[in-house]
């Protein structure tokens, strides 16, 4: 049986290979990321609506309070806190608006990675179809130079017994 031929292109395939399995990582750490700055989002969205929800108890105990007769400088610390709670809600909603842009930024991240993952499969795809079509090559050669050994060797034996004869 004859040595089997090396593949010319496997050090390329072995490289597009590492560079697909690289990319992969990548995707996953993108995707990673992406989950994690939506989830930061979520986070900082239930800051926000809870303190409105807190907001709006504090209105409510001030009416409360106020239906019973309540001191001036009580109604003045309820108004503080309640401008405090307001001031609190809108740095919480700048967080909100800068976290949605990291999340949009991760979001572009995670598709460019996908994308990158994609063309590097294609180029891996090639190669490899490249491959499995020279090995039909080399086999297909493998059995025709089989064939003519053969053919060879019956040719002689044919021509052994008819000079025998």
């Amino acid at each position: 049986m004859m040595r089997k031929p090396k593949y010319r292109l496997q050090p390329v395939l072995d490289v597009r290979d590492r560079a697909k399995q690289e990319s992969a990582r990548h995707v996953a750490m993108r995707r990673a990321q992406f989950a994690a700055a939506e989830a930061e989002l979520t986070r900082r969205q239930q800051a926000v609506a809870e303190c409105r929800a807190e907001q709006v108890r504090a209105r409510l105990r001030m009416v409360e309070q106020s239906k019973d007769g309540i001191k001036a400088n009580k109604m003045v610390q309820h108004r503080t806190y309640c401008a405090g709670l307001k001031e609190k809600e809108q740095h919480l909603n700048g967080e909100v608006e800068r976290q949605r842009a990291v999340v949009r930024q991760a979001e572009e991240d995670f598709e460019q990675a996908i994308v990158a993952f994609v063309e590097a499969s294609r180029a891996v795809q090639v190669i490899e179809k490249h491959r499995e079509s020279w090995r039909e090559r080399t086999r297909r050669e493998d059995v025709r130079q089989e064939q003519r050994i053969n053919d060879e060797i019956g040719s002689i034996m044919h021509t052994r017994r008819a000079s025998e004869k």
